[in-house]
Protein backbone atom coordinates (compact mmCIF):
# COMPACT_ATOMS: atom_id res chain seq x y z
CA UNK A 1 0.00 0.00 0.00
CA UNK A 2 1.31 3.58 -0.82
CA UNK A 3 2.75 5.31 2.27
CA UNK A 4 0.57 8.20 1.76
CA UNK A 5 -2.69 6.39 2.15
CA UNK A 6 -3.33 6.44 6.06
CA UNK A 7 -4.95 3.01 7.27
CA UNK A 8 -8.85 2.59 8.53
CA UNK A 9 -9.89 1.45 12.17
CA UNK A 10 -11.15 -1.60 10.58
CA UNK A 11 -7.19 -2.46 9.31
CA UNK A 12 -5.54 -2.07 12.28
CA UNK A 13 -8.59 -3.89 14.47
CA UNK A 14 -7.71 -6.68 11.84
CA UNK A 15 -3.93 -6.57 12.43
CA UNK A 16 -4.36 -6.98 16.29
CA UNK A 17 -6.78 -9.84 15.99
CA UNK A 18 -4.64 -11.59 12.88
CA UNK A 19 -1.68 -10.83 15.34
CA UNK A 20 -3.38 -12.34 18.78
CA UNK A 21 -4.28 -15.39 16.70
CA UNK A 22 -0.15 -16.18 16.42
CA UNK A 23 -0.06 -15.02 12.52
CA UNK A 24 3.50 -13.59 11.70
CA UNK A 25 4.06 -9.58 10.32
CA UNK A 26 4.83 -10.77 6.80
CA UNK A 27 1.22 -13.20 6.78
CA UNK A 28 -0.74 -10.21 8.20
CA UNK A 29 1.18 -7.81 5.32
CA UNK A 30 0.45 -9.96 2.94
CA UNK A 31 -3.11 -10.98 3.70
CA UNK A 32 -4.30 -7.39 4.35
CA UNK A 33 -1.69 -5.98 1.29
CA UNK A 34 -0.26 -4.05 4.00
CA UNK A 35 3.49 -3.61 4.32
CA UNK A 36 5.48 -5.09 7.25
CA UNK A 37 6.43 -2.02 8.86
CA UNK A 38 3.05 -0.83 9.02
CA UNK A 39 1.56 -4.25 10.20
CA UNK A 40 4.46 -3.84 13.18
CA UNK A 41 3.86 -0.48 14.28
CA UNK A 42 -0.27 -1.26 15.07
CA UNK A 43 0.51 -4.64 16.45
CA UNK A 44 2.69 -3.26 19.09
CA UNK A 45 0.20 0.06 19.97
CA UNK A 46 -1.96 -2.72 20.58
CA UNK A 47 0.18 -4.86 22.61
CA UNK A 48 0.66 -2.19 24.55
CA UNK A 49 -2.26 0.31 24.59
CA UNK A 50 -5.38 -2.18 23.90
CA UNK A 51 -7.81 -1.12 20.72
CA UNK A 52 -7.98 2.74 21.98
CA UNK A 53 -4.24 2.84 21.12
CA UNK A 54 -5.35 2.42 17.50
CA UNK A 55 -7.17 5.23 17.16
CA UNK A 56 -5.00 8.18 15.55
CA UNK A 57 -4.78 11.74 17.25
CA UNK A 58 -4.83 14.55 14.45
CA UNK A 59 -2.82 17.62 14.60
CA UNK A 60 -0.37 18.94 17.19
CA UNK A 61 -0.31 17.35 20.93
CA UNK A 62 -2.95 19.50 23.36
CA UNK A 63 -0.46 21.58 25.11
CA UNK A 64 -1.12 24.68 27.85
CA UNK A 65 -3.33 24.05 31.10
CA UNK A 66 -5.42 21.40 31.90
CA UNK A 67 -5.18 19.82 28.30
CA UNK A 68 -4.82 16.68 29.51
CA UNK A 69 -8.42 17.04 30.96
CA UNK A 70 -11.66 15.75 29.88
CA UNK A 71 -12.94 18.33 27.96
CA UNK A 72 -16.12 18.43 29.75
CA UNK A 73 -13.80 19.51 33.02
CA UNK A 74 -12.80 22.78 30.44
CA UNK A 75 -16.26 22.86 29.42
CA UNK A 76 -17.86 23.29 33.02
CA UNK A 77 -15.05 25.23 34.38
CA UNK A 78 -14.89 28.06 31.72
CA UNK A 79 -19.13 28.24 31.76
CA UNK A 80 -18.95 28.90 35.24
CA UNK A 81 -16.08 31.34 35.27
CA UNK A 82 -17.83 33.10 32.49
CA UNK A 83 -21.42 33.15 34.69
CA UNK A 84 -19.73 34.56 37.96
CA UNK A 85 -17.23 36.40 37.10
CA UNK A 86 -16.20 37.35 41.09
CA UNK A 87 -15.98 33.38 41.82
CA UNK A 88 -12.09 32.30 42.48
CA UNK A 89 -10.66 29.16 41.44
CA UNK A 90 -11.11 27.89 44.89
CA UNK A 91 -14.91 28.26 45.19
CA UNK A 92 -15.22 26.97 41.25
CA UNK A 93 -13.65 23.87 42.13
CA UNK A 94 -15.58 23.17 45.37
CA UNK A 95 -18.71 23.99 42.75
CA UNK A 96 -17.14 21.47 40.19
CA UNK A 97 -17.10 18.52 42.75
CA UNK A 98 -20.68 18.54 43.23
CA UNK A 99 -21.75 18.24 39.62
CA UNK A 100 -22.77 14.78 39.06
CA UNK A 101 -21.86 15.14 35.70
CA UNK A 102 -18.06 15.49 36.46
CA UNK A 103 -18.13 12.57 38.89
CA UNK A 104 -14.91 9.81 38.71
CA UNK A 105 -13.26 12.76 36.33
CA UNK A 106 -9.97 14.49 37.54
CA UNK A 107 -10.15 17.81 38.45
CA UNK A 108 -7.71 20.37 38.18
CA UNK A 109 -5.87 22.56 41.21
CA UNK A 110 -6.82 25.99 41.56
CA UNK A 111 -3.36 27.29 40.07
CA UNK A 112 -3.73 25.42 37.10
CA UNK A 113 -7.29 26.99 36.99
CA UNK A 114 -6.62 30.28 37.11
CA UNK A 115 -3.59 29.82 34.38
CA UNK A 116 -6.24 28.41 31.96
CA UNK A 117 -8.34 31.16 32.03
CA UNK A 118 -5.56 33.35 32.01
CA UNK A 119 -5.48 31.55 28.50
CA UNK A 120 -8.73 33.60 27.49
CA UNK A 121 -7.37 37.17 27.69
CA UNK A 122 -10.11 40.07 27.12
CA UNK A 123 -12.30 37.57 26.38
CA UNK A 124 -13.04 36.31 29.84
CA UNK A 125 -11.26 39.58 31.59
CA UNK A 126 -12.82 42.66 29.99
CA UNK A 127 -9.34 45.19 29.61
CA UNK A 128 -9.71 47.35 32.63
CA UNK A 129 -9.28 51.27 31.88
CA UNK A 130 -6.12 52.92 32.67
CA UNK A 131 -5.44 54.18 36.29
CA UNK A 132 -6.13 57.72 36.40
CA UNK A 133 -3.10 59.67 37.97
CA UNK A 134 -3.66 60.57 41.63
CA UNK A 135 -4.36 63.74 42.48
CA UNK A 136 -0.94 65.91 44.28
CA UNK A 137 -1.00 65.98 47.87
CA UNK A 138 -2.25 68.63 49.31
CA UNK A 139 0.70 69.56 51.50
CA UNK A 140 -0.73 72.44 53.67
CA UNK A 141 -3.81 73.11 56.08
CA UNK A 142 -6.96 73.87 54.14
CA UNK A 143 -5.37 72.92 50.77
CA UNK A 144 -7.81 69.93 49.94
CA UNK A 145 -10.83 68.95 51.93
CA UNK A 146 -12.63 65.42 51.37
CA UNK A 147 -15.79 66.17 50.93
CA UNK A 148 -18.46 62.77 51.64
CA UNK A 149 -21.78 61.77 52.62
CA UNK A 150 -22.86 58.97 54.97
CA UNK A 151 -26.39 58.42 53.03
CA UNK A 152 -29.71 57.00 54.60
CA UNK A 153 -28.35 56.05 58.10
CA UNK A 154 -31.01 54.94 60.38
CA UNK A 155 -31.06 56.67 64.04
CA UNK A 156 -32.91 55.63 67.39
CA UNK A 157 -35.12 59.07 67.80
CA UNK A 158 -34.44 60.45 64.36
CA UNK A 159 -35.09 58.38 61.91
CA UNK A 160 -33.48 58.25 59.26
CA UNK A 161 -30.68 60.85 58.88
CA UNK A 162 -28.59 61.60 55.77
CA UNK A 163 -24.61 63.01 57.70
CA UNK A 164 -22.89 65.16 55.32
CA UNK A 165 -18.93 65.40 56.54
CA UNK A 166 -15.64 66.76 54.71
CA UNK A 167 -12.06 67.08 56.43
CA UNK A 168 -8.77 68.33 56.06
CA UNK A 169 -6.85 66.00 53.94
CA UNK A 170 -3.26 67.41 55.18
CA UNK A 171 -4.42 68.64 58.88
CA UNK A 172 -6.56 65.56 59.70
CA UNK A 173 -9.41 67.42 61.21
CA UNK A 174 -13.12 66.70 60.41
CA UNK A 175 -14.11 70.36 59.00
CA UNK A 176 -17.64 69.81 58.32
CA UNK A 177 -20.85 67.37 60.02
CA UNK A 178 -24.02 68.29 59.15
CA UNK A 179 -27.25 66.47 60.06
CA UNK A 180 -30.10 66.02 57.46
CA UNK A 181 -32.82 64.06 58.30
CA UNK A 182 -35.87 62.98 56.49
CA UNK A 183 -38.07 65.05 55.47
CA UNK A 184 -41.22 62.49 56.26
CA UNK A 185 -40.60 59.43 58.56
CA UNK A 186 -41.48 57.28 56.17
CA UNK A 187 -38.73 57.79 53.82
CA UNK A 188 -35.59 55.37 53.77
CA UNK A 189 -33.83 57.33 51.82
CA UNK A 190 -31.90 60.44 52.21
CA UNK A 191 -30.20 62.05 49.04
CA UNK A 192 -28.27 65.90 49.54
CA UNK A 193 -29.57 68.75 47.05
CA UNK A 194 -27.33 71.19 45.09
CA UNK A 195 -29.03 73.90 48.03
CA UNK A 196 -28.09 71.63 51.00
CA UNK A 197 -24.65 70.89 49.83
CA UNK A 198 -24.26 75.15 49.42
CA UNK A 199 -25.05 75.47 52.95
CA UNK A 200 -23.10 73.38 54.66
CA UNK A 201 -20.33 74.35 52.89
CA UNK A 202 -21.33 78.15 53.61
CA UNK A 203 -21.07 77.32 57.54
CA UNK A 204 -17.77 75.33 57.00
CA UNK A 205 -16.42 77.99 55.15
CA UNK A 206 -17.36 80.74 57.76
CA UNK A 207 -15.69 78.44 60.19
CA UNK A 208 -12.82 77.65 58.67
CA UNK A 209 -12.03 80.01 55.36
CA UNK A 210 -12.26 78.90 51.89
CA UNK A 211 -9.95 75.76 50.63
CA UNK A 212 -7.89 75.56 47.90
CA UNK A 213 -9.51 72.28 46.22
CA UNK A 214 -12.58 70.14 47.40
CA UNK A 215 -12.37 66.30 46.52
CA UNK A 216 -16.02 64.29 46.05
CA UNK A 217 -16.95 61.06 44.43
CA UNK A 218 -18.65 60.84 40.78
CA UNK A 219 -22.24 61.36 42.69
CA UNK A 220 -24.59 63.05 40.37
CA UNK A 221 -25.02 66.16 42.44
CA UNK A 222 -21.77 66.41 41.88
CA UNK A 223 -21.37 65.15 38.07
CA UNK A 224 -23.61 64.59 35.00
CA UNK A 225 -23.81 61.39 33.53
CA UNK A 226 -23.50 62.11 29.96
CA UNK A 227 -20.55 61.21 28.40
CA UNK A 228 -19.54 64.70 28.12
CA UNK A 229 -20.71 65.58 31.28
CA UNK A 230 -21.52 70.11 31.54
CA UNK A 231 -20.14 71.08 35.09
CA UNK A 232 -22.89 70.73 37.91
CA UNK A 233 -23.99 74.03 39.77
CA UNK A 234 -21.90 72.91 42.81
CA UNK A 235 -19.19 73.00 40.21
CA UNK A 236 -19.09 75.96 39.13
CA UNK A 237 -19.96 77.56 42.41
CA UNK A 238 -17.05 75.99 44.13
CA UNK A 239 -14.84 77.89 40.99
CA UNK A 240 -16.64 81.05 41.11
CA UNK A 241 -15.15 81.46 44.94
CA UNK A 242 -11.85 80.17 43.43
CA UNK A 243 -11.99 76.37 44.56
CA UNK A 244 -11.03 73.64 42.33
CA UNK A 245 -13.67 70.48 42.37
CA UNK A 246 -11.55 67.10 42.37
CA UNK A 247 -13.24 63.83 41.15
CA UNK A 248 -11.68 60.91 41.90
CA UNK A 249 -12.26 57.71 40.01
CA UNK A 250 -15.36 55.60 40.03
CA UNK A 251 -14.96 52.88 42.60
CA UNK A 252 -12.31 54.37 44.13
CA UNK A 253 -13.15 55.28 47.71
CA UNK A 254 -9.29 54.95 48.92
CA UNK A 255 -8.74 57.78 47.16
CA UNK A 256 -10.88 59.96 49.63
CA UNK A 257 -10.22 57.78 52.46
CA UNK A 258 -9.85 60.89 54.84
CA UNK A 259 -13.40 61.38 55.09
CA UNK A 260 -13.98 57.27 54.69
CA UNK A 261 -12.22 56.88 57.93
CA UNK A 262 -14.33 59.99 59.66
CA UNK A 263 -17.62 57.96 58.81
CA UNK A 264 -16.40 55.11 60.87
CA UNK A 265 -15.19 57.06 63.69
CA UNK A 266 -18.51 58.98 63.64
CA UNK A 267 -20.60 55.59 63.89
CA UNK A 268 -18.49 54.30 67.06
CA UNK A 269 -18.38 57.42 68.72
CA UNK A 270 -21.81 59.08 68.17
CA UNK A 271 -24.49 56.97 66.70
CA UNK A 272 -24.04 53.05 67.59
CA UNK A 273 -26.13 52.40 70.57
CA UNK A 274 -27.43 55.41 71.36
CA UNK A 275 -30.94 57.34 70.98
CA UNK A 276 -31.21 61.46 70.40
CA UNK A 277 -34.20 63.60 71.19
CA UNK A 278 -34.43 64.71 67.22
CA UNK A 279 -32.68 65.84 64.62
CA UNK A 280 -31.21 69.18 66.60
CA UNK A 281 -30.58 66.59 69.40
CA UNK A 282 -28.06 64.62 67.42
CA UNK A 283 -26.35 67.17 65.43
CA UNK A 284 -25.81 68.55 68.80
CA UNK A 285 -23.69 65.64 70.00
CA UNK A 286 -21.79 65.31 66.33
CA UNK A 287 -20.61 69.40 66.85
CA UNK A 288 -19.52 68.07 70.48
CA UNK A 289 -17.75 65.24 69.32
CA UNK A 290 -16.41 66.26 66.48
CA UNK A 291 -15.00 69.57 68.76
CA UNK A 292 -13.32 66.95 70.80
CA UNK A 293 -11.73 64.93 68.74
CA UNK A 294 -10.21 67.83 66.49
CA UNK A 295 -8.92 69.80 69.98
CA UNK A 296 -8.37 67.25 72.53
CA UNK A 297 -8.06 64.07 72.15
CA UNK A 298 -4.96 62.29 70.66
CA UNK A 299 -5.51 61.36 67.12
CA UNK A 300 -2.97 58.34 65.57
CA UNK A 301 -3.70 59.83 62.16
CA UNK A 302 -0.89 60.70 59.44
CA UNK A 303 1.21 63.68 60.66
CA UNK A 304 -0.33 64.02 63.92
CA UNK A 305 2.24 61.92 65.48
CA UNK A 306 -0.19 61.38 68.72
CA UNK A 307 -1.54 64.65 69.32
CA UNK A 308 -4.95 66.26 68.59
CA UNK A 309 -5.27 67.41 64.60
CA UNK A 310 -5.38 71.22 66.14
CA UNK A 311 -2.61 70.77 68.01
CA UNK A 312 -0.09 69.17 65.80
CA UNK A 313 -0.95 71.45 62.59
CA UNK A 314 -2.24 74.97 64.79
CA UNK A 315 -2.28 76.44 60.87
CA UNK A 316 -5.78 75.14 60.69
CA UNK A 317 -6.49 77.68 62.93
CA UNK A 318 -5.94 80.48 60.70
CA UNK A 319 -7.75 80.42 57.23
CA UNK A 320 -5.96 80.64 53.88
CA UNK A 321 -8.79 82.91 52.59
CA UNK A 322 -11.81 83.87 54.98
CA UNK A 323 -15.09 83.63 54.40
CA UNK A 324 -18.14 85.30 55.55
CA UNK A 325 -21.71 84.34 53.99
CA UNK A 326 -22.84 88.01 53.28
CA UNK A 327 -18.95 88.31 51.58
CA UNK A 328 -20.02 86.37 48.93
CA UNK A 329 -21.67 87.81 46.55
CA UNK A 330 -18.09 90.46 46.28
CA UNK A 331 -15.62 87.15 46.26
CA UNK A 332 -17.64 85.53 43.57
CA UNK A 333 -15.91 85.98 40.49
CA UNK A 334 -17.96 85.00 37.35
CA UNK A 335 -14.81 85.49 34.91
CA UNK A 336 -13.37 82.24 36.41
CA UNK A 337 -16.83 80.38 35.42
CA UNK A 338 -16.19 81.37 31.72
CA UNK A 339 -12.93 80.74 31.34
CA UNK A 340 -13.54 77.09 32.55
CA UNK A 341 -16.72 76.73 30.19
CA UNK A 342 -14.67 78.22 27.12
CA UNK A 343 -12.13 75.74 26.98
CA UNK A 344 -14.61 72.43 27.10
CA UNK A 345 -16.84 71.41 24.53
CA UNK A 346 -20.29 68.81 24.34
CA UNK A 347 -22.00 66.62 22.00
CA UNK A 348 -25.81 66.03 21.74
CA UNK A 349 -28.04 65.13 19.95
CA UNK A 350 -31.09 67.57 19.19
CA UNK A 351 -34.34 65.76 20.19
CA UNK A 352 -37.35 64.92 17.60
CA UNK A 353 -38.68 68.46 18.28
CA UNK A 354 -35.54 70.34 18.17
CA UNK A 355 -34.29 70.98 21.85
CA UNK A 356 -31.95 69.94 23.39
CA UNK A 357 -30.88 69.91 27.11
CA UNK A 358 -27.57 71.46 28.29
CA UNK A 359 -26.85 71.73 32.56
CA UNK A 360 -30.71 71.26 32.99
CA UNK A 361 -31.70 74.04 30.91
CA UNK A 362 -33.56 73.98 27.18
CA UNK A 363 -32.43 75.50 24.59
CA UNK A 364 -34.52 75.63 21.01
CA UNK A 365 -33.02 75.30 17.89
CA UNK A 366 -35.79 74.47 15.44
CA UNK A 367 -37.29 71.06 14.06
CA UNK A 368 -34.47 71.58 11.23
CA UNK A 369 -32.36 70.58 13.80
CA UNK A 370 -34.50 67.46 14.87
CA UNK A 371 -31.89 64.11 15.44
CA UNK A 372 -28.96 66.00 14.64
CA UNK A 373 -25.86 65.41 16.32
CA UNK A 374 -24.21 68.88 17.79
CA UNK A 375 -21.39 70.25 19.16
CA UNK A 376 -21.39 73.01 21.76
CA UNK A 377 -19.14 75.03 23.19
CA UNK A 378 -19.29 78.54 25.05
CA UNK A 379 -18.78 82.01 23.90
CA UNK A 380 -17.67 83.99 27.15
CA UNK A 381 -17.06 87.40 25.51
CA UNK A 382 -21.38 87.37 24.32
CA UNK A 383 -22.24 84.51 27.24
CA UNK A 384 -23.67 82.57 25.01
CA UNK A 385 -23.84 79.11 23.82
CA UNK A 386 -22.79 78.45 20.09
CA UNK A 387 -24.31 75.08 18.68
CA UNK A 388 -22.94 73.58 15.60
CA UNK A 389 -24.08 70.96 13.66
CA UNK A 390 -21.60 67.24 13.24
CA UNK A 391 -22.10 66.42 9.22
CA UNK A 392 -22.29 62.70 8.73
CA UNK A 393 -19.67 60.48 7.36
CA UNK A 394 -21.68 58.49 5.83
CA UNK A 395 -22.59 58.74 1.83
CA UNK A 396 -25.76 57.88 2.42
CA UNK A 397 -26.44 60.89 5.10
CA UNK A 398 -24.83 63.58 2.70
CA UNK A 399 -28.06 64.89 1.44
CA UNK A 400 -28.70 65.96 4.62
CA UNK A 401 -28.78 69.57 4.77
CA UNK A 402 -26.36 71.74 6.26
CA UNK A 403 -26.75 73.82 8.98
CA UNK A 404 -25.31 77.15 10.09
CA UNK A 405 -24.43 77.10 13.78
CA UNK A 406 -26.80 79.03 16.33
CA UNK A 407 -26.02 81.15 19.19
CA UNK A 408 -27.95 81.65 21.96
CA UNK A 409 -28.21 83.17 25.22
CA UNK A 410 -26.49 80.92 28.41
CA UNK A 411 -28.92 79.93 30.88
CA UNK A 412 -27.94 79.40 34.47
CA UNK A 413 -25.07 80.91 34.41
CA UNK A 414 -25.66 84.55 36.19
CA UNK A 415 -23.74 85.08 39.80
CA UNK A 416 -27.35 84.38 41.35
CA UNK A 417 -28.41 81.16 39.74
CA UNK A 418 -25.22 79.69 40.85
CA UNK A 419 -24.78 81.45 44.09
CA UNK A 420 -28.74 81.08 44.98
CA UNK A 421 -28.21 84.88 46.87
CA UNK A 422 -29.59 86.61 48.42
CA UNK A 423 -32.48 83.74 49.23
CA UNK A 424 -29.94 81.61 50.65
CA UNK A 425 -28.70 84.35 53.37
CA UNK A 426 -32.10 83.75 55.10
CA UNK A 427 -32.11 79.88 54.98
CA UNK A 428 -28.42 79.72 56.80
CA UNK A 429 -29.14 77.71 60.10
CA UNK A 430 -29.46 80.60 63.29
CA UNK A 431 -27.06 78.14 65.01
CA UNK A 432 -23.77 77.81 63.58
CA UNK A 433 -20.97 75.99 64.63
CA UNK A 434 -18.04 77.50 66.82
CA UNK A 435 -15.55 79.08 65.51
CA UNK A 436 -11.90 77.91 65.46
CA UNK A 437 -11.04 81.50 67.26
CA UNK A 438 -12.94 79.98 70.39
CA UNK A 439 -10.78 76.75 70.43
CA UNK A 440 -7.68 78.32 70.38
CA UNK A 441 -8.97 81.71 72.43
CA UNK A 442 -12.01 80.89 74.89
CA UNK A 443 -11.68 84.62 76.17
CA UNK A 444 -11.73 86.02 72.93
Amino acid sequence: MPATRATTIQQRQAIAALRSQGHSYQAVAQQLGLSFWTVRKWARQAKQGGLAALVSVMGRPATGPMAEMDPRVRYVALRLKRQHPTWGAAYILKKMSERPSLRGLGLPDATSLWRYWRRFGERLWPKRRPAEAKFPPAGVAHGVWQMDAKESVPVAGVGVVTIHQARDEFGRATVMHRVHPAPAPAQRVVKLTTEQVQQDCRLAFSQWGLPAAIQTDRASIFLDKDPTPYPTRLTLWWLGLGIEHRLIPRHTPKRNGTVERSHRTLDERTLRDREFDGAADLQHQVDADWHELNAECPSRAKGCHGQPPLVAHPDLLTPRRPYQPEWEAALFDLTRVDAYLSQHSWVRVVSQVGQVSLGGYCYGLGVAWARQTITIHFEPSAHQFVFTQIRPERKRDAHLPELAPIQLPAQGLSVEDLTGLPVALTQLPTRQLMLPLLMCAPAA
